[in-house]
């Protein structure tokens, strides 16, 4: 086998627009492969602590910290000539953050989304257009920390397509990616994929922001675990209606299954409740509830899940 050379590592800018726990995450293993990459945020004391000190990334598998040292920017002028925008953002952010860089995109930048949820592919498509927009997903996890300090939570493939098929544009950063320790694989039709990480994020996100238990507390009460298993149905009957294949074949031992495996994480929308951030059900519950809708299927959980995260919200 040809060995790979480090040019197109070289040669590939990414700017990472959002640098909360994901986007730092990323940007920091990027970094670590001597890639010319940046992180675009408007946390400014998160950019000021890294920018002086590094950023910090600690294994939850084994305790160790990293100390990464990554330009970081509240600037989006000083993301132009990227040849990757990566977001980031939280979802409820991305119709603000592609506005504010697409500007600064050149001729050939793509703009990629690995962001939770539902309906960041069509906003950066908006934005970006139909063939510079790429979609993927993760199984990476990372919490926030600190201002300057993330800890990586979980670990898994990730997942990545062009949204017009071409997925030859997309080589250069997989190949980039996969040298900074993110397994990484091109696919054909991603729907699935998608579709497979909205159902676990529908049936765990929202209950742990509720109720403030880490994933895995939500299977020590048959309440939860009865929630979830109703948000899961709902959902896979909305994924039925819309002809959409699940990656795994029993979706509810599936969410139990990854609620396990996770079980001291705190999920995104927690992070987002316990730093007092508007929360991304737009993207998640929501997005099941606006599509139950178009196809005349009734979702009360979903829908009731989602009322209530709205309310906090607008407690915010």
């Amino acid at each position: 086998m040809e060995k790979e050379t480090s040019v197109s590592k070289k040669t590939l800018k990414v700017a990472v627009v959002g640098a909360g726990a994901m986007g730092s995450l990323y940007g920091g293993g990027i970094a670590k492969t001597g890639a010319p990459v940046i992180l675009y945020t408007v946390n400014s004391v998160h950019v000021e602590k890294i920018n002086k000190k590094g950023l910090i990334i600690e294994e939850s598998s084994s305790g160790r910290e990293e100390v990464i040292r990554i330009p970081a920017t509240t600037n989006p002028a000083k993301i132009q000539g990227s040849d990757i925008f990566l977001f980031f953002v939280k979802s409820a952010s991305t119709e603000t953050a592609a506005r504010q860089v697409k500007s600064f995109a050149g001729e050939n930048t793509l703009a990629v989304t690995l962001q939770n949820g539902l309906g960041n592919e069509a906003i950066l498509k908006k934005h970006f257009g139909f063939h510079k927009t790429a979609v993927g997903v993760t199984s990476h996890g990372a919490t926030f920390l600190s201002p300057g300090k993330i800890r990586h939570a979980g670990y898994g493939p990730t997942h990545i397509c062009m949204s017009d098929g071409n997925n030859e544009k997309l080589k250069a950063f997989v190949s980039l990616l996969n040298q900074a320790g993110f397994e990484t694989i091109l696919e054909d039709n991603i729907e699935s994929l998608i579709w497979g990480k909205l159902i676990i994020n529908v049936a765990i996100n929202a209950l742990t922001a509720l109720t403030g238990l880490p994933n895995g507390r939500l299977l020590d009460f048959e309440e939860t675990r009865e929630l979830m298993r109703e948000l899961v149905r709902e959902a896979v009957t909305v994924a039925k209606a819309k002809g959409i294949e699940l990656p795994f074949g029993n979706p509810t031992e599936k969410v139990f299954e990854v609620a396990r495996k996770t079980a001291l994480n705190r999920s995104s929308m927690l992070q987002d409740f316990q730093m007092g951030k508007v929360s991304e059900i737009d993207f998640i519950n929501n997005a099941i509830v606006r599509e139950a809708k178009e196809l005349k299927i009734d979702v009360p959980v979903n829908r009731t899940i989602t009322r209530l995260i709205q309310t906090f919200d607008r407690l915010r």
